[in-house]
């Protein structure tokens, strides 16, 4: 576990950016296929002769107007990507798996290992393709898989790499049983 902060916290991994990043702009992907369309287009020989030299010129301002919104897109994209990326964080704490996130509404949750119920581990093909793996840690009262959604009172980690999602699936489970261990002799 490198990159940990001074409080301990972890970030999700340099993979999950672009996950974050190719969730966000689909905008700027269809930016970029008209620009090239419009691209392509404004080069057209047909274009270029005198009956057609108005249509030329709103080629050539649709291509610019349209790449620089494929930049303005992708950089509002980019910076909202980065902002979630570096504030989501987790830590294993003495006592609790905490979660951080947010950019402007920060919250930090704390599941207690003693509500940890199950650790499951989502893989679609798209993660798959990124050697990433969605952690989801199921508390007490949301076993059930039919009403099981992804809210506030379980925790998600929606993207790490592979190997730690595992490792955190097996660390997390091995907490919650100790930490199960440790009540049941205090009632006896």
């Amino acid at each position: 576990m490198d990159n940990v902060d001074q409080q301990g916290y972890q970030p999700l991994g340099k993979k999950v950016f672009w996950l974050f990043f190719l969730q966000i702009s689909p905008a700027a992907i269809v930016m970029f296929f008209l620009f090239i369309i419009l691209f392509i287009l404004s080069f057209q020989p047909f274009l270029a002769s005198t009956a057609y030299g108005n249509m030329q010129n709103f080629s050539v301002t649709a291509t610019l107007i349209c790449f620089l919104l494929f930049l303005l897109i992708a950089g509002i994209s980019f910076a909202y990507s980065w902002l979630s990326y570096i504030n989501y964080k987790f830590c294993m704490a003495e006592d609790s798996f905490k979660i951080k996130r947010g950019i402007i509404n920060k919250t930090e949750d704390a599941i207690p290992y003693r509500q940890i119920q199950d650790v499951d581990i989502e893989r679609d093909f798209f993660f798959l393709i990124l050697g990433l793996s969605k952690v989801i840690i199921l508390t007490a009262g949301h076993e059930d898989e039919k009403n099981r959604e992804d809210d506030e009172s379980e925790g998600v980690i929606p993207a790490v790499d592979k190997k730690l999602g595992e490792w955190l699936q097996a660390e997390l489970l091995k907490r919650a049983d100790i930490q199960k261990t440790i009540d049941i002799n205090k009632v006896q």
